[in-house]
């Protein structure tokens, strides 16, 4: 009996560790697909700015004078000749790094979370002795795996590529524009943020692509 109420509290605490993991995977999944849209929307934006479209520069410019109260035509038409357009592409530039860590670092727990579930799920499976021709406990292992459509495995090949054309498209523009206008320190500091973003892009494709799969465990429990 003594053994038994050991295995019954064991299975109580890793049941209530494993639900508020659960709780806490979905709020980071929902934070990530957050700041993904971030990400696109401001790399979409730093691109239309860096190609220098009259029509993005002339509407950043009326919104600003708008904040600020600028209603003198001479004004505005004077705000648009000296706006530092340049800098506040390398402004983007630091922000689109920052989102591009944050997106690396939350894709990651997301995805490990997921696993770490799957191997919670074998744990509690074993102790409650369930067999295999049951699906309790098997929600984000075995049975997200057999049931899961083929077309999402594409998803993440969509993101990927979504994001590296704005990616390579803005940094692209940004750092040939830096060497056009002879901005050494521009371009130097400008290269080296682009080379990080670049780096943690890596990471962030390598890991989407790896950890979107099957266990050793669970690809093991199929057989």
């Amino acid at each position: 009996m003594k053994t038994s109420n050991s295995s019954e509290k064991k299975v109580e605490l890793l049941a209530s560790h494993y639900q508020s993991t659960f709780e806490l995977t979905h709020q980071m999944w929902q934070l990530r697909n957050r700041k993904f849209i971030i990400l696109l929307i401001t790399m979409g934006f730093a691109t239309l700015l860096t190609f220098a479209t009259p029509e993005t520069n002339s509407l950043l410019v009326d919104i600003i004078a708008k904040v600020l109260n600028v209603s003198d035509p001479a004004r505005v038409a004077e705000l648009r000749g000296s706006f530092p357009f340049g800098l506040i592409q390398s402004i983007l530039l630091v922000a689109i790094l920052y989102l591009m860590v944050n997106l690396h670092h939350h894709s990651l727990t997301v995805s490990r979370n997921y696993r770490y579930l799957g191997e919670l799920e074998k744990e509690i499976r074993e102790i409650l002795e369930i067999g295999k021709g049951k699906v309790s406990f098997t929600r984000e292992g075995s049975f997200y795996w057999e049931n899961r459509g083929e077309i999402l495995g594409f998803v993440k090949w969509i993101y990927i590529v979504l994001l590296g054309v704005l990616l390579v498209l803005f940094l692209a523009g940004k750092l040939t524009d830096d060497f056009q206008q002879g901005s050494i320190l521009f371009s130097i500091v400008d290269s080296a943020i682009g080379l990080i973003i670049i780096v943690f892009y890596f990471y962030y494709s390598r890991s989407a692509v790896r950890l979107d799969r099957p266990s050793e465990s669970v690809r093991s429990a199929k057989k």
